[in-house]
């Protein structure tokens, strides 16, 4: 008997240890990775419209590393190149700070107009300026804004003076300085962007090229989505199969573009590209399988011009799969693809710490692959802006919050502590159980 309660006692120490162990590891890597990672961010070029709320100018590209620290941002009518240029807005434009919606932790810098700084305390870490355009404002208005990111006990004095040069370096990519574009553009300007789709059947087994001529006035990104047509069954929900994919993609001059390999019932943007202004041809192969069920299909291409809001330019096609069995008649009858509009994050993007579900028999896997650009298009560097994305941007690059960047190490150090101390409750219970053996012999 005395064996029977010392191996528990043993593997109670080693509990306890793994425990310690994992909870000291966390504490050490977390430490060691704020330390070496310094904070990178990416703006984005935006586009508003007269007369719409005022928009965040929080880094839409993605924030890396942790943020702890201040923002101090800066916008002008002119480019920001010179330090000793004052800052004025365009006519038209208005800045707010304080005002809530995310900039409630921002003020005016004293001394220096035009300047602005955000505290930045993880999770909290987009706070920004918000701007908007009044109904007056002229169609083709153009602001430019920079950021500079200062970590806690850093000086924000040094970013003051450097934001109002954050133009001259543009960044191809996440830095620590960064500057853009803010646009006005009218409702009318818009709509001059237009769409058509070609859209032939697509036989069982077969493969089909549909295509969609896109006159931009604007550079954008067209992305298009695929759902039954009005009047049909409900296709099943993914990840069941509906024995459609797209194959390739491809922009003609000049784009790039970039498609998930999972089924057209995927909840997500099926095909995506980035566009110039001028006229272009986005071709795409859909690939059917040799058993496929028929059906009448809804095909919705929408060019994004405004950074937010409803209002971009949109073209619905229809075509049939010709398949080798009928559409099912008991689900319920389906609708067209619903218009979709532009994220409208009235307040300032909130970061999502990713979660991982337990695995399932059935686990959807949606992947992205991307075809290249023609000599001298732009690089095919915008992931898929999908339905089914982590927490960032709207083209799906992981916006890391300073909690979220730590997760795998957080993950890691949280499983050796979890078993340690499933290893205490189950002894515990182990122990429980001898004792009342012994006192009921």
């Amino acid at each position: 008997m005395r064996t029977a309660t010392g191996a528990p006692r043993r593997v109670l120490s080693a509990g306890v240890a793994v425990a310690a162990v994992g909870a000291g590891a966390f504490a050490f890597a977390a430490g060691a990775r704020a330390e070496s990672q310094p904070v990178t961010f990416q703006l984005r070029d935006l586009v508003i419209q007269p007369g719409e709320s005022e928009r965040p100018l929080a880094p839409g590209g993605g924030v890396y590393g942790i943020a702890d620290g201040t923002w101090v941002f800066a916008v002008s009518a002119k480019p920001l190149t010179d330090a000793g240029a004052a800052l004025e807005l365009p006519a038209g434009l208005s800045v707010k700070v304080g005002a809530g919606s995310g900039s409630s932790a921002c003020a005016a810098v004293a001394g220096a107009a035009g300047v602005y700084s955000c505290d930045s305390t993880p999770p909290n870490i987009y706070s920004s300026p918000l701007i908007g355009a009044s109904d007056a404002a002229k169609d083709g208005t153009v602001a430019y804004y920079g950021a500079v990111f200062v970590p806690r006990g850093g000086s924000v004095a040094d970013a003051v003076a450097g934001v109002k040069t954050s133009g001259s370096s543009p960044a191809d990519g996440p830095t620590g300085v960064q500057a853009a574009r803010i646009t006005v553009e009218t409702p009318g300007h818009v709509a001059r962007n237009t769409l058509r789709l070609t859209t032939p059947d697509l036989p069982a087994g077969g493969t089909v090229t549909q295509q969609v001529q896109v006159h931009a006035v604007d550079p954008g990104k067209l992305q298009l989505f695929f759902g039954s047509a009005a009047g049909q069954p409900s296709w099943p929900s993914f990840p069941a199969s509906v024995g459609v994919k797209a194959a390739d993609a491809a922009a003609a001059p000049a784009g790039s573009c970039r498609h998930v390999t999972s089924e057209l019932n995927s909840p997500t943007t099926i095909i995506w590209c980035d566009l110039p202004a001028g006229d272009s041809t986005v071709s795409y192969t859909l690939a059917a399988q040799p058993e496929l069920v028929s059906w009448k299909v809804d095909v919705r291409a929408e060019y994004q011009v405004l950074t937010w809001g409803a209002g971009n330019p949109e073209a619905h096609g229809t075509f049939a799969f010709l398949g080798t069995a009928p559409a099912p008649t008991a689900s319920p009858t389906a609708t067209p693809t619903e218009p979709g509009a532009t994220p409208d994050p009235t307040a300032t993007p909130t970061p999502t710490v990713p979660e991982h579900p337990a695995p399932t028999a059935a686990a959807a896997t949606v992947t992205v692959t991307a075809t290249p650009a023609p000599a001298g298009s732009p690089s095919a560097t915008t992931a898929a802006p999908a339905a089914l994305r982590p927490g960032g941007g709207d083209d799906g690059t992981l916006a890391s919050t300073g909690a979220d960047d730590l997760t795998p190490t957080l993950g890691g150090g949280l499983a050796l502590v979890s078993g340690g101390l499933l290893t205490l409750v189950a002894l515990h219970r182990r122990r429980g159980t001898h004792r009342r053996r012994r006192a009921h012999h």
